[in-house]
């Protein structure tokens, strides 16, 4: 059973790049637009819970390794509506959590001459009411015809219901010295209106692309690095005008024309965005002050309307924490945990609708774990501990009650030893066909039993990637299992 999913898996999820071949059962991928199989007349319900907060694991779906894979293509998962998505450097696979056997995929690129360099999370957001999904790819096109080379940044919106392209922008960004190696180097949304910002990186420069699903354009936004977006303005990091020249700042910017509104001085050396919300982007920043020996770290958020400041002093020093990241919850509030794995650790909660530090503690406080987080939703930040997933209010830090499965205990939809999934779980419904062989893939056996926290989270349920299991599912076979999770309360 388990060889056949995954070759079964390996023939669907080839559609996302190379040479691929119509699946007897769907429809022809025509521009890369879509690939749908066995596709159902109305979708089932699914319960919905927001924020949901406790989750039964539902499917496991092989995400197939290929070769040729660069050494930094690695699969994020994501869930935008009823849809569990997956991304690599070859494309999106997104399958409805509703309907199993409903299946899509879109390309990264249809022509031979680009290769994709970096790739987004996917971000939730809405376009026109419908949930959609955005991915952003760091591209190099080596030229077609008497075209130059050039890098690219493309950004697709995906309407997860039906599979297929709202909207496409391709925007080049301009590298002094001629084409290099682009990389992401972060990704800022606005949920509500689907623009973007994302920020890339070669050895030669800097830069933000902001891109908009109305109007279908994008703009590059050279020297800054985003840290939020919300109707059309963008707050950005700005490097230092020279070595020691301690001047790094951030800036708001017109998206759309790439004017600066405002500069906001904030006289660091370096400064890094690390998140942002509605209301205020995040930044951290370190400084040598005159005389000293030892970097300063500051945390501070600037106001996307105003660009009105607030400072904050981080738990850990600039040597201890390595910087901060942040995760929204599409709501009021920004949470951050420390960059660097090891050392002591930090968790910070700040208020988007003032920039303010609202709780927060290390693992030197002495009376609390410092959890790893995963996602944060609606108020609920989804987090990780060497036991178990734990859930915090995003608002207060505190620990929520949750009905998920205690360790050790099976959770609702796994199954147990050597048992297979029932003919309800199958995603044709009949019994007599492997999950594993179906359109959709689905093979619970390789579920390795441990229901982790989720990496993304909607009202409709949550998913995690786990790691093969087993001499079977080597890395030359599947890179990733992305497992699914319905949503029990």
């Amino acid at each position: 059973m388990a060889t056949t999913a995954v070759t079964a898996a390996l023939i669907l999820v080839a559609g996302c790049g190379g040479n691929d071949k119509k699946s007897e059962s769907g429809s022809e991928n025509k521009g890369g637009e879509s690939t749908t199989t066995s596709a159902t007349p109305s979708a089932p319900t699914v319960p919905s819970f927001d924020p949901p907060k406790a989750f039964s694991v539902a499917a496991a779906y092989p995400v197939p390794d290929y070769e040729g894979r660069e050494m930094y293509d690695d699969t994020k998962v994501g869930m935008v509506g009823q849809a569990a998505l997956f991304v690599n450097y070859r494309g999106l696979t997104g399958h409805d959590i509703a309907d199993p056997n409903k299946l899509w995929q879109i390309k990264s690129t249809e022509a031979e001459t680009t290769t994709v360099s970096g790739v987004t999370d996917p971000m939730a957001v809405k376009v026109d009411g419908k949930d959609v999904a955005v991915v952003a790819y760091a591209q190099s096109d080596k030229g077609n015809g008497t075209q130059k080379s050039k890098d690219l940044v493309l950004v697709q919106w995906i309407d997860v219901a039906s599979g297929q392209k709202l909207a496409e922008v391709s925007t080049p960004v301009v590298a002094a010295g001629g084409p290099s190696v682009l990389h992401i180097s972060g990704a800022q949304y606005d949920p509500e209106t689907g623009q973007v910002a994302i920020g890339v990186a070669s050895s030669a420069k800097t830069s933000t692309v902001y891109a908009d699903p109305q109007t279908k354009k994008g703009t590059e936004l050279p020297d800054v690095l985003p840290g939020a977006v919300h109707n059309g303005v963008v707050a950005a990091a700005k490097a230092e005008s020279k070595e020691n020249a301690d001047d790094a700042g951030a800036v708001l910017v017109d998206g759309a024309s790439g004017k600066v509104t405002k500069q906001i001085p904030l006289k660091q050396g370096l400064l890094r965005p690390i998140g942002g919300g509605a209301k205020h982007a995040f930044f951290y920043g370190t400084v040598y002050p005159k005389g000293g020996d030892e970097e300063v770290a500051s945390l501070y958020s600037v106001d996307l309307s105003t660009g009105a400041v607030v400072k904050s002093a981080p738990g850990l020093s600039a040597r201890d924490s390595g910087g901060y990241q942040c995760i929204w919850d599409q709501a009021t509030s920004i949470v951050c945990t420390k960059l660097q794995p090891t050392g002591p650790k930090e968790i910070l909660g700040f208020d988007d609708s003032t920039g303010k530090k609202a709780w927060g503690f290390t693992s030197d406080s002495g009376q609390r774990i410092v959890p790893r987080v995963t996602a944060a939703f609606h108020g609920v930040v989804y987090v990780q501990t060497e036991k178990q997933p734990v859930l915090l209010d995003a608002k207060t830090g505190e620990d929520l009650p949750s009905s998920n499965p205690s360790p050790g205990e099976t959770p609702s939809g796994s199954p147990t030893s050597g048992a297979s999934p029932s003919d309800s779980e199958s995603p044709s419904g009949g019994g007599s066909e492997s999950p594993g062989t179906s359109a959709g893939g689905n093979d619970m056996s390789l579920y390795n039993g441990t229901q982790m926290s989720p990496d993304a989270v909607s009202p409709y349920g949550g998913v995690f990637g786990q790691l093969p299991k087993g001499s079977g599912y080597g890395s030359n076979d599947v890179q990733l299992v992305s497992i699914v999770m319905k949503p029990t309360a």
